[in-house]
């Protein structure tokens, strides 16, 4: 069975509410969902951020993995990405992500030739369901009649609902868009909302200061915090804010090379689409763990098929126990048929289907298309 074809389309979906943090907001992302045809007629989906991974997925990698048998998943990445950046040019991972969605695609073309899921034809899963947060971003008030005295109270609100609809044992939620007393008090507020037993874990997108860092950690001490994820932008001073402070600290950074320096900072967090698919992924994971790391996924606003993904991957990946981030519940319309895989008890567990699971809903994908062509692309930095 050979590679034919494939047909991508870019889609705008709406977030059910503005999703903000430290450095932008949006109300809209933007996604590239791919079919991978066979000559035999099967046909795999895949999807990855950004309109130009549609333009790269069909011109570029197209005519060099055409005619390449479907189990040949290494070769075509090394015909479509390429093996090392120059160290003197700033890393660009346009190609690996563009690539994950063709690896999520053979997989899944691999699980429907062989009647299996995909964990079941990666390895085989090590735990029932991936395990996930409840996650929330903080409030944007560009968007609607609020103050900054409002937020506290907004974003406790919404951490209970979370953790009541999930059933997760850790909530994680971004702060540092507003002043420092917002973010002692929205923590606070979320405490006390959420209770003594649920873990919660902040992200700052690297956006305080040292000393303003220091201010937050001392005013929430008894609010025992889980991790904090890069609340400021150099990595030395992750390990010294661990060092000071003994709370668990993790960072975006997986180039190993350099974390392996910084022994002090706990975990490091993935993305399947950066790291090129779910294969390249469970690496990463190992790597991390040879390092005495965590290691979890970060979520992107994933529609159906990449949600799909990171659910075979939470299953599969052993070094993958700490659970991921989820924002399945901010966006409008999965594009895939069914019932959406919300989290629930605190976790996701993929169906027994062939490859991954999901087929996509045409109507859906179809009036997003459209809202693309009228809206353009959104993302994380939409607006500031």
């Amino acid at each position: 069975m050979k590679i034919e074809d494939i047909h991508a389309t870019v889609v705008t979906v709406p977030t059910i509410f503005p999703y903000g943090f430290s450095q932008g907001w949006s109300d809209g992302f933007t996604r590239t969902l791919i079919e991978l045809k066979t000559d035999e007629g099967l046909v795999g989906l895949g999807e990855v951020p950004y309109a130009k991974s549609s333009t790269m997925i069909v011109e570029k990698f197209l005519p060099r993995i055409k005619g390449l048998r479907v189990e040949e998943i290494e070769t075509a990445r090394r015909l479509c990405v390429k093996e090392h950046n120059d160290f003197g040019g700033l890393k660009d991972t346009t190609e690996e992500t563009a690539f994950a969605a063709i690896e999520m695609a053979l997989w899944d073309i691999a699980g429907k030739r062989s009647g299996l899921p995909v964990h079941r034809v990666i390895g085989g899963s090590v735990r029932e369901a991936a395990p996930f947060v409840a996650y929330g971003s903080t409030i944007v008030l560009e968007y609607g009649d609020y103050t900054e005295a409002d937020v506290p109270s907004l974003m406790a609100e919404y951490a209970k609902e979370s953790i009541e609809r999930s059933g997760a044992w850790m909530y994680e939620f971004k702060i540092a868009r507003y002043s420092v007393d917002c973010d002692i008090e929205s923590t606070r507020a979320i405490r006390a909302a959420v209770g003594p037993d649920i873990e919660i874990a902040v992200d700052m997108n690297m956006a305080y200061s040292i000393d303003d860092c220091r201010r937050y950690l001392d005013a929430t001490r008894d609010c025992r915090l889980a991790n904090l994820e890069e609340p400021v932008a150099r990595i030395s001073d992750l390990e010294r804010l661990r060092r000071d402070y003994g709370i668990p600290i993790s960072s975006h950074c997986t180039d190993f090379e350099m974390v392996v320096h910084y022994p002090l900072v706990d975990s490091v967090v993935g993305d399947l689409h950066v790291h090129g698919g779910i294969l390249k992924t469970c690496r990463a994971a190992e790597v991390a763990a040879s390092h005495n790391k965590r290691f979890w996924l970060r979520s992107s606003l994933e529609l159906g098929v990449s949600w799909a993904a990171m659910c075979h991957f939470g299953v599969v990946c052993r070094e993958a126990d700490r659970p991921a981030q989820a924002l399945f519940d901010w966006i409008e319309d999965d594009c895939v048929l069914g019932e959406p895989w919300h989290v629930k008890n605190g976790g996701v567990s993929p169906p027994e289907s062939p490859g991954l699971g999901v087929q996509l809903d045409e109507e859906a994908v179809g009036k997003y298309h459209e809202y693309y062509l009228e809206h353009g692309e959104r993302g994380w930095y939409s607006n500031p």
